[in-house]
């Protein structure tokens, strides 16, 4: 009866670290809003609405500027409609590896980033989610700069 206490013991000893790192992905879960962003330390403005999604493997981020697209369609001019309707976003699988969350994107509006993977450094703290790490721009496929990106979002459900 002994051994089979330590034996249990050991088991559940071995089984903590994934149902941590369970629970922390689960955390994640939900749909979250961007309140506010820096790059390179400095403040960088929301333009528009950016709402995040996920599920238990997958993100899904959207963003539009409703007071650009209400401007651009009063314009009038064909250009202008199709500009109105450009919208930013982006989807693709996630996975948690400590305090690291990582996203590798699958369908993007630009797609020079499909199928790129950025890393950011992360934490809960109640109905906030903060993310850090660096995000590089590209040229097509050229890197032109990398920037320093933090980003809080707010869980809305």
């Amino acid at each position: 009866m002994k051994y089979f206490l330590i034996i249990i013991t050991i088991i559940l000893l071995f089984l903590l670290p994934a149902s941590t790192h369970a629970q922390k992905s689960v955390k994640l879960q939900g749909t979250w809003q961007l309140v506010s962003q820096t790059e390179n330390g400095k403040d960088h403005p929301i333009e528009g609405r950016h709402i995040k999604l996920l599920t238990k493997s997958h993100y899904s981020w959207a963003r539009q500027d409703r007071k650009q697209v209400e401007e651009l369609l009063a314009k009038g001019t064909q250009r202008d409609s199709i500009v109105a309707y450009h919208d930013a976003y982006a989807t693709g699988t996630y996975k948690v590896v400590g305090d690291m969350y990582i996203e590798t994107t699958e369908f993007f509006y630009a797609p020079q980033y499909i199928g790129k993977s950025v890393e950011f450094k992360f934490k809960l703290d109640g109905d906030r989610w903060y993310i850090s790490g660096h995000f590089s721009h590209y040229d097509k496929d050229k890197k032109i700069d990398e920037v320093q990106l933090d980003q809080v979002w707010k869980r809305i459900d």
